[in-house]
């Protein structure tokens, strides 16, 4: 097991009715005017929103609002909850949603307290971004409604920019959540699909981190893991069935918190390999795909390319995870056959596999895919992505052939 330290201050309120108490909370952590952020969908035309807003008005907490969050994070919209924070004076930000709502409030939250363009913090050298622990921020607050991406408990938030097409990371433990409320009740409205691709994001989490270039000696955090896995894999399954299962959308929701707040990294390689997410992140930059739904389709093609870099890893998941018995003749036809059986799985959640099968993408051009793989995120000073293995523009280019 590495050496490590692990940073989690994320107060985790969970139950039925949890979010009459929102105001209580803003309050106690310091709020005394909040910013209520959210997708002017559902959300609000429920009437979820108001109801919140009259408890952190019971709570003498004064708030603003700001609708017209969409997928993938626009940069221009937290331009203006930052000039509106300003001109309201907001001391606190709360997110009512899932992972868009929560990172457009965290850069918000960022911005307001720094004074250059707030995307200078996204802008990266050689990986490393300049938000990371060098900015303040307003303390951030989210009523989840969506269980998948974890940023209501974790470090990162993720923005685009739409002009340059541009999909960009801010690591920063200052603008982890205060608290995060979960009532999974308001969960069970989700349609289908996007419930399936929470639940794929989810497993993803925990995926980047359990396949790396590991000693040995973390059997703790490799059940850790695999709990993660099975628990997604088997309520999911539930939820497709009986989408108003209470403990199926529990397990879910806690889940999404423990897979993306650092607790299934500790011991390994603390920084994951991630070269899934980025490669993803290009793919719906380009397509404006929902981010689980490019998960189903990198993830299977990525562990296709890779998986000889560390077959032990890629064993003790076929067999622990995926249940496929070990042919110790052939150890490679193991892992095949737990890659085939985690697409069937995906499939079986209503998600395709491939990019064809997907409908806003279809047969992506090769020049569309060197554009795309041209653009993902490096995280090594040599130009390349992943710890798993350490992926150049070819290799990317390669697992988007395999992912066609």
């Amino acid at each position: 097991m590495n050496d490590f330290t692990f940073l989690s201050p994320t107060r985790l309120i969970v139950g039925r009715k949890a979010e009459e108490r929102t105001g209580e909370w803003i309050k106690a952590y310091g709020g005394h005017k909040a910013l209520v952020h959210h997708d002017s969908m559902y959300c609000k035309t429920s009437g979820l929103v108001d109801k919140i807003i009259d408890t952190i008005h019971a709570a003498g907490v004064e708030t603003v609002e700001l609708g017209g969050v969409v997928p993938n994070p626009h940069l221009d919209l937290v331009y203006q909850g930052i000039e509106l924070c300003r001109r309201e004076n907001v001391d606190f930000v709360l997110a009512i949603g899932g992972g868009s709502v929560i990172d457009s409030a965290k850069a918000i939250a960022m911005g307001l307290k720094y004074d250059g363009d707030v995307w200078d913090l996204f802008v990266e050298d050689n990986g490393v971004t300049r938000g990371v622990e060098t900015e303040p921020c307003v303390p951030v607050g989210v009523v989840l409604t969506i269980a998948a991406t974890g940023s209501e408990s974790s470090n990162s938030c993720v923005i685009t920019k739409v002009d340059e097409q541009l999909k960009r990371f801010c690591d920063n433990d200052l603008h982890r959540p205060v608290f995060a409320i979960e009532d999974p009740e308001l969960t069970m409205s989700l349609p289908k699909f996007q419930t399936a691709c929470g639940v794929i994001d989810i497993m993803s989490h925990s995926m980047e981190r359990y396949f790396t270039n590991v000693p040995t000696g973390n059997e703790l955090t490799d059940r850790l893991c695999e709990a993660i896995f099975l628990t997604c894999m088997d309520c999911g399954r539930t939820l497709m069935d009986d989408p108003n299962n209470y403990d199926a959308r529990a397990n879910v929701m806690v889940a999404s918190s423990l897979s993306h707040n650092g607790l299934t990294g500790i011991g390994r390689n603390n920084s994951g390999d991630w070269s899934s997410h980025f490669i993803e992140h290009e793919l719906s930059g380009e397509y404006d795909v929902t981010h689980g739904a490019g998960l189903a389709v990198i993830t299977p093609a990525w562990m296709k390319y890779v998986y000889r870099d560390n077959m032990p890893m890629f064993l003790k998941w076929a067999t622990r995870v995926m249940g496929v018995s070990h042919d110790y003749c052939n150890p490679e036809l193991t892992v095949l056959e737990g890659i085939r059986r985690l697409e069937d799985f995906f499939r079986s959640l209503g998600i395709p596999t491939t990019m064809r099968e997907m409908p806003d993408v279809g047969v992506v051009p090769e020049e569309i895919m060197y554009k795309m793989a041209k653009r993902v995120r490096i995280t090594n000073k040599n130009g390349t992505v992943g710890t798993l293995r350490q992926l150049a523009t070819e290799d990317i280019v390669n697992i988007f052939r395999l992912a066609q």
